[in-house]
């Protein structure tokens, strides 16, 4: 019996790499592409709401052309946790103190947007500095549908089918129930480093990236040196292209892009989507014992006795 072999990506490799950008600083998002771009890296970018004061529709098609658009939703607000006793203030939010303010007195004050409040990090026990946009559920969900449309507006209907929480993972149970329902992946934040074994997400709606800036080329160099254990495998990095600036380490941003990119035969350069719905159309290949089917619109990368062989869409071979 042939010996047949899927788990490959385009280039017979099994490693993806790719990015995951948060908040659409169009600054540093400019950098960010002009350091990377050169040697073929690409990934996706998870957008807020478009700053038509900077680029106009066409100049966001330009700026963001060949990366993926996630959204990051309107406001960037977190939302109210299943069962918490939330005490809404009949005050206007004007940047108090948080010296009165415990977990077990979840205070949140008024803003001019309907629905969208703002809470201290001592209540909702997220990291500190300050304080944080929060939303109702329903609101919440009205301003993530608000964002997809206008992105979409933008690049596309049906361009925008990722979701990436603001501000970690939220726990509210309508609203993870609503984006299962209307988004292929959701991300959450925080660095794996690498507890995964670099394996792609198991779980779609509920995934983080393997590195961030700081642990960027670490991570990175233990994933080339990762033994081939006959799986297809994911490198991602994040979360804000303004990390580098704050950190002042965008060397180590170009020395990743110098080391690991323009390598094809060794990863495969895709956006976050991209290499999801590849992992997809790999799983649904069929085999028989004298046929090997593609019944996907992707080009596929296998091998039969060693031997490399081109899948294309809605194709099959006889073996």
């Amino acid at each position: 019996m042939k010996k047949i072999d899927v788990n490959y990506f385009p280039g017979w490799t099994r490693k993806s790499v790719t990015f995951t950008m948060d908040d659409g600083n169009l600054e540093t998002d400019g950098k960010f592409i002009n350091i990377i771009k050169p040697y073929g890296i690409k990934g996706t970018f998870n957008l807020c709401w478009p700053d038509f004061s900077a680029l106009d529709a066409e100049g966001y098609r330009d700026f963001y052309r060949g990366y993926e658009i996630a959204n990051h939703c309107k406001h960037h607000p977190i939302v109210f946790d299943d069962g918490m006793p939330y005490n809404v203030s009949d005050d206007e939010f004007n940047s108090r103190t948080s010296d009165d303010y415990t977990p077990d007195n979840p205070v949140v004050y008024k803003t001019w947007i309907e629905g969208l409040y703002r809470i201290h990090h001592h209540v909702k026990r997220i990291k500190p500095d300050g304080w944080y946009s929060i939303a109702t559920p329903e609101h919440y969900i009205s301003f993530a549908s608000d964002s997809r449309k206008a992105l979409e507006a933008i690049f596309g209907e049906g361009s925008v089918s990722s979701f990436v929480w603001p501000c970690f993972e939220q726990k509210n149970t309508k609203v993870i129930e609503y984006l299962k329902k209307n988004y292929k992946s959701v991300r959450k934040t925080g660095e794996l480093r690498d507890s995964t074994g670099f394996s792609l997400p198991s779980d779609r709606w509920a995934w983080s990236y393997n590195a961030n800036h700081r642990s960027l080329n670490d991570v990175m160099s233990i994933y080339e040196s990762f033994v081939d254990d006959g799986k297809l495998k994911f490198f991602c990095f994040g979360v804000h292209s303004h990390d580098f600036r704050t950190s002042d380490n965008w060397e180590d941003l170009e020395y990743f892009a110098k080391t690991y990119g323009n390598r094809p035969e060794d990863y495969y350069y895709a956006s976050v989507g991209d290499i999801l719905a590849y992992e997809d159309a790999v799983k649904s290949v069929e085999i028989t014992d004298d046929r090997i089917t593609n019944r996907t619109d992707l080009t596929l990368y296998i091998k039969v006795d060693g031997e490399r062989i081109v899948l294309e869409p809605k194709s099959y071979i006889d073996i």
